[in-house]
């Protein structure tokens, strides 16, 4: 956490998270995440919570930068002598609007087609969660899986196209997939115990 930082965002989609984990694992899964926002360095030898936690950790890091640089930001604004004064409107006209628009703007509306954007935008959506997932160190689940990245990236990709027409896939911001990601793995095929050579079913089963 950043100095004098007293708050940090728990998003609302994490309840799929929780909601798959047993009550003993989702309340050390919480501790460990106030730990780590509180500047504890938390480890845990439970494959479960180190990764589970992993995506929950990177989005706390992404949250971070965003907040220092808005911090940054006000601070030079500060420095300047804060926002620029509205300027005044006469009463008259207090709001500023001059008159009716001669063509006003039709509102959007909303079709339940498919269109070519909307396949765009699921193409591009797929293409930022893998870039992400590729950005990302997943050494642990490596090792839960008994595999590599680029197994597991393509069992990734996999998900994604059997999930990208679902609700649940275009309400989901990108680590929050991720996440949706590995419940999925493990509610599909439990991996194999860390001490065998064999990879999780589903990994040995794509090769």
């Amino acid at each position: 956490m950043a100095k004098n930082k007293k708050s940090f965002i728990l998003y609302c989609d994490y309840i799929h998270t929780f909601s798959q984990l047993p009550d003993e694992f989702a309340g050390k899964l919480i501790k460990h995440i106030f730990e780590y926002v509180n500047d504890k360095n938390p480890e845990s030898d439970d494959w479960v919570i180190n990764a589970t936690f992993e995506t929950i950790k990177q989005q706390l890091k992404r949250d971070l930068k965003k907040y220092e640089k808005i911090q940054e930001r006000n601070k030079v604004n500060g420095a300047l002598g804060g926002r620029p004064k509205k300027t005044q409107k006469t009463q008259k006209n207090p709001v500023g609007y001059f008159g009716n628009p001669k063509n006003p703007k039709k509102p959007d509306t909303v079709t339940d087609t498919v269109n070519d954007n909307d396949i765009d935008s699921i193409n591009i959506k797929i293409k930022r969660v893998i870039d992400r997932f590729l950005e990302t160190d997943y050494k642990q689940n490596e090792i839960i899986y008994k595999t590599n990245k680029n197994e597991l990236t393509n069992h990734l990709k996999r998900f994604l196209e059997i999930k990208k027409d679902s609700d649940e896939f275009r309400n989901k911001q990108y680590g929050n997939i991720i996440s949706w990601f590995w419940n999925w793995c493990n509610s599909t095929s439990k991996p194999k115990q860390t001490n065998q050579n064999e990879s999780a079913p589903w990994i040995a089963g794509s090769k």
